[in-house]
């Protein structure tokens, strides 16, 4: 598909891109399939979107990453989750320890907890981490202290608090992570976390490179940013997305750069518009382990006249902001974004601490992330700024509480 270059979208715009009968068409259809939405009256640029194609091209390469966005752009209609869990006993208190409150990926599913709470009869308390190391670990021993049946501990480093994550296990208290380790589940080097929620974040990285393989033809020439080890998540993501990359013959890694997290606002937007000056026309895709980086980099990069519907264009692997949502909807630099079901993971994380109470392991149950793209973004939560999925999820965990 051809895409003729188009005037700015003016971010004050709403272009409506779902008509209701496209709504219910969508709807009806079964898990991972998807029919591509209409664009505005004018189109992208070539290179600005990864679009479902079933016509597979001849580079192995690129078949594959054509197979991965089709998937991962899918409707998410059909439960794939536990059939089965256990009672869920009443009056149940939780403290819900974020790493940054202002983190979507924390807030997001934070949210979903609440609404799972709300469902059953318990009590959640949330406590900021305040985006920094140290308060993190006082959020926690706050946490403790509090004598709940559970902590969440969300994109939290194991390393550095796994000793008051076993003190919380000592002290009989259930601690499940979000986004806290380096895999979904139990972590046998973790062993103070019940389970952690998160879809695989090597999938997440590989859904984000294959989008900018897709969109360029094999040709994406990227810079990667991300905060390196400072958590096992970053490095993941990081070192995913640059394998695929690498696949292409014809793609290429122009510049990685690596900071600590909580200094994305002070630090990303400067980066950002070195990048852009440094590399010039080379450089046509960013790619970031979530969208936070985005937030800071766009007003950075407008400030030098970077157009809104211009290369460099931004994926994020991780985690569907409302903000990124936006973005994608009006054209305005960022074209993609690897989303997790943010909310439903919060209801999982109720589910594992109903088993945990019950004396039971912890379900095997990773969710795949979804791909919001310009086709898409307005489906499966996208109208709200979420991804979340139509598989009703919400009903099938609490028919299995209530047996």
């Amino acid at each position: 598909m051809t895409h003729s270059k188009r005037r700015p979208v003016s971010r004050f715009i709403r272009p409506c891109f779902i008509a209701t009968s496209l709504l219910t068409t969508l709807s009806s259809m079964p898990s991972a399939t998807f029919a591509p939405m209409a664009y505005a009256a004018e189109a992208l640029p070539e290179g600005a979107v990864c679009e479902v194609n079933q016509s597979l091209p001849a580079d192995p390469v690129l078949a594959e990453a054509q197979k991965i966005v089709n998937h991962a752009a899918g409707v998410s209609s059909t439960w794939d989750g536990p059939t089965s869990s256990f009672t869920a006993p009443k009056d149940v208190k939780i403290v819900y320890s974020a790493s940054n409150a202002n983190n979507p990926g924390d807030i997001g599913v934070y949210d979903g907890l609440k609404e799972a709470a709300a469902a059953i009869g318990w009590d959640v308390k949330l406590i900021d981490g305040q985006n920094s190391p140290s308060t993190n670990l006082d959020a926690l021993s706050q946490a403790i202290a509090l004598s709940p049946k559970a902590i969440v501990v969300s994109s939290y480093e194991p390393k550095s608090a796994g000793q008051l994550i076993d003190e919380a296990k000592a002290a009989g208290i259930i601690v499940v992570g979000n986004h806290t380790g380096e895999a979904s589940g139990f972590q046998s080097k973790y062993p103070g976390l019940f389970t952690n929620i998160s879809s695989d974040p090597v999938e997440i990285a590989k859904v984000a490179a294959s989008c900018a393989l897709v969109a360029s033809k094999g040709a994406a020439a990227v810079s990667l940013v991300s905060c390196g080890d400072q958590f096992a998540l970053c490095r993941i993501k990081e070192d995913a997305m640059g394998d695929v990359i690498k696949q292409s013959s014809k793609a290429a890694i122009l510049a990685i750069n690596n900071f600590p997290f909580e200094e994305i606002q002070q630090r990303m937007g400067a980066v950002a518009v070195a990048d852009y000056q440094k590399l010039g026309s080379k450089l046509t895709y960013m790619l970031s382990i979530n969208d936070l980086y985005w937030d800071a980099a766009i007003p950075a990069l407008s400030a030098v006249g970077v157009e809104p519907d211009a290369a460099p264009y931004m994926i994020a692997a991780g985690d569907g902001s409302p903000a990124a949502f936006d973005r994608i909807r009006n054209h305005e630099h960022q074209i993609a974004t690897v989303a997790e079901p943010l909310q439903a993971h919060g209801w999982q994380i109720a589910d594992e601490i109903v088993r945990a109470l019950n004396g039971k392991e912890p379900s095997s149950f990773v969710s795949y992330p979804h791909l919001v793209t310009a086709e898409n973004v307005g489906v499966e939560g996208g109208d709200k700024g979420v991804y979340d999925p139509s598989n009703n999820y919400r009903d099938q965990y609490k028919k299995m509480w209530a047996r």
